[in-house]
């Protein structure tokens, strides 16, 4: 967990160490992402979610899914033969399935387990599927000037899967509700561990829904961003830091436990790190090109070579 000694000084570690701890956190309680949030506009004006069964059986625009028929269809079969006692590997042969594919349709507990990673593989338009269906219903049909805004907003794809993408909306297939972005553990600890006032409106109604079904993100959100201000404010007043670590140690998740006894171990450190202007970057940057310089000689040279393009650069 902890980056090594004599690298906590860094801000920049003391944000990219507890990113670390949340997403592990939010990664064991991924089964709360499975369960699927509900859109905004598939509730009710008493704020109950109105009845929408196979919602993932479904793709963003309400298309039945091939895979998801597929997938059930080889589950019951697959199951079906080991309750008659067959192995493995014969059903594997049989089926004209991988054995490593019959394992996990064995171990798993049913088939929404499976159809999980194959309904909410994460795109790069995922992001802006929203905003391309609120822009849609705007009246902005212009794929090219769609793609523009939404580069504009961090897009790293082209126009031509923007295109992809509004294929259906030309066809007449527009979803009725405003698309759901696909509930990941690198995007909910993005949402985490961002600036709250760099959130969506959209993100932070996600966030609060997350909440309500599972407290323990809730708390660690909390004491991840507790953390946050900490350092991006440099608030190294006397005992902030000593109270947070007691705070995690309390209550916080084990994850979170882990990181304050580390912190703990090099207190003096971070201490440093909060309350003074000095910091190890220099010297991390000259490792860094030390390590680049050797790997780019392929170890083909000795020592003395390697002191030389240090101390000499062209």
């Amino acid at each position: 967990m902890l980056r090594g000694p004599g690298r906590w000084p860094m801000p920049g570690n003391l944000l990219h160490n507890p990113a670390e701890a949340v997403e592990r956190v939010v990664g064991r309680h991924r089964a709360v992402l499975r369960e699927g949030l509900t859109s905004y506009d598939d509730r009710t004006e008493d704020g109950q979610t109105r009845e929408n069964p196979g919602r993932t059986e479904l793709d963003i625009h309400g298309r039945p899914r091939p895979l998801v028929a597929r997938t059930r269809e080889r589950d019951q079969q697959v199951h079906e033969r080991i309750e008659r006692g067959d192995s493995l590997r014969a059903i594997a042969r049989d089926l004209h399935l991988d054995c490593g594919t019959v394992n996990r349709f064995a171990r798993a507990a049913d088939a929404t387990e499976l159809l999980f990673a194959a309904t909410h593989r994460p795109t790069l338009i995922d992001d802006y599927r929203l905003c391309l269906h609120l822009r849609w219903m705007e009246g902005c049909t212009n794929a090219s000037a769609l793609a523009r805004e939404i580069q504009q907003l961090g897009y790293r794809g082209d126009v031509n899967t923007v295109r992809r993408h509004l294929k259906p909306y030309r066809n007449g297939t527009i979803p009725q509700t405003a698309p759901l972005p696909h509930m990941i553990v690198r995007r909910v600890t993005g949402w985490i561990t961002r600036r709250p006032e760099h959130l969506t409106d959209t993100e932070r109604k996600y966030l609060t829904e997350l909440y309500e079904h599972s407290p323990a993100l809730a708390t660690t959100t909390t004491y991840a961003r507790r953390l946050a201000l900490m350092v991006r404010e440099r608030r190294g007043e006397h005992l902030a830091l000593d109270v947070w670590i007691a705070d995690v140690r309390l209550d916080g998740q084990r994850e979170l436990r882990t990181l304050a006894n580390g912190m703990r171990r090099d207190h003096a450190a971070i201490q440093a790190a909060l309350t003074t202007t000095y910091t190890s970057g220099a010297v991390e940057g000259n490792v860094t090109r030390i390590k680049l310089l050797k790997r780019q000689m392929y170890g083909r040279a000795n020592f003395d070579h390697l002191r030389r393009r240090i101390l000499l650069p062209p």
